[in-house]
């Protein structure tokens, strides 16, 4: 089976029964020019001018793109002025890659919800988007930008599952803030499916690309179930990968260094590339209109933790 047709596959296997538990319930709906645009970049015959036209009929999306690509993110010599130009420099996957995040961004709002801290949720997905792009670029592993916009999307079920189905989702909220088990691990004892799950049910309703719902609904697997669907060469590994970051606890620590040796990585790798990460972070925050950085380095929580995993 070809790489498209898998990931194609099990973007419609991730997303569980949820149409039939879930498909009369509404989800935060997108920018109508974000919505064009994800549909006119999978034609095979589209035109920069078509996608320009598209990202100029939203003020907001206009302005984010010149921001991104006048940024420290691309760091291009002279400055990118118009729509078209920056369509032209960047690519229609990069471009892809702002449309969605400024989209999601807009669409999602604060659940305003006990101890989950909306601007912590974003500083923590954006850090993993950072360290998911650098894993997939310096190690080969599928396409910096689909690693960077899985991994920042990877989480965005949360908000929703708070703000729109707390009634639901709440038995499992309060047992997470209390415990030392993974999310998805209380998600599927009490409820029989997941956050990722739901956000990749959430990104096929959004019509984003499938290899999207393949990282949001996979990113909570074991990197030997991604091998096994033989997705190992996309960009879902770096996704799962940091998905592990930051981690809870020394048991979190060898999981992470455990997945990481499978796929012919050291631990230390990931924590240069988590350092390399960080130092862009805030920065890169600001672009992505993100205030405040609370996430900690893994190299950083392990001299917390004084141990060290060789």
């Amino acid at each position: 089976m070809k790489i498209f047709e898998k990931i194609k596959r099990y973007a419609t296997l991730t997303t569980g029964n949820f149409e039939k538990l879930f498909g009369n319930r509404e989800i935060p709906v997108l920018p109508e020019a974000v919505l064009k645009l994800v549909d006119a970049l999978k034609k095979h015959d589209v035109h920069q001018k078509e996608i320009a036209e598209i990202i100029s009929s939203d003020p907001g999306l206009s302005i984010q793109v010149l921001k991104v690509a006048n940024s420290a993110f691309f760091s291009f010599r002279s400055e990118i002025k118009t729509i078209y130009q920056a369509v032209n420099v960047l690519g229609f996957r990069n471009i892809e890659s702002i449309a969605i995040t400024y989209g999601v961004q807009k669409a999602v709002k604060d659940p305003d919800v006990g101890d989950f801290d909306f601007n912590l949720f974003w500083s923590t997905s954006l850090y993993r988007a950072l360290i998911s792009k650098e894993l997939s670029s310096r190690y080969n592993l599928g396409s910096p930008d689909e690693a960077f916009t899985g991994s920042l999307l990877q989480d965005i079920a949360l908000p929703v599952l708070l703000k729109d189905w707390f009634n639901e989702y709440k038995i499992v909220y309060e047992e997470w803030l209390r415990s030392e088990k993974p999310l998805s691990e209380i998600e599927n004892k009490k409820l029989s499916w997941n956050h990722a799950q739901a956000g990749a049910w959430m990104a096929k309703k959004w019509h984003l690309p499938s290899i999207l719902v393949c990282c949001i609904g996979l990113h909570i697997e074991k990197i030997e179930r991604i091998i096994k669907l033989e997705l190992d060469k996309t960009s879902v590994v770096p996704v799962a990968l940091s998905s592990k970051i930051p981690f809870k606890n020394v048991t979190e620590a060898l999981q992470l260094k455990e997945e990481a040796n499978i796929v012919g990585l050291q631990l230390q790798d990931i924590l240069d590339t988590a350092d390399k990460a960080y130092k862009t972070l805030e920065e890169i925050a600001s672009i992505f209109n993100i205030k405040q950085i609370k996430v900690t380095p893994p190299s950083q929580q392990l001299n917390e933790l004084k141990i060290a995993l060789h």
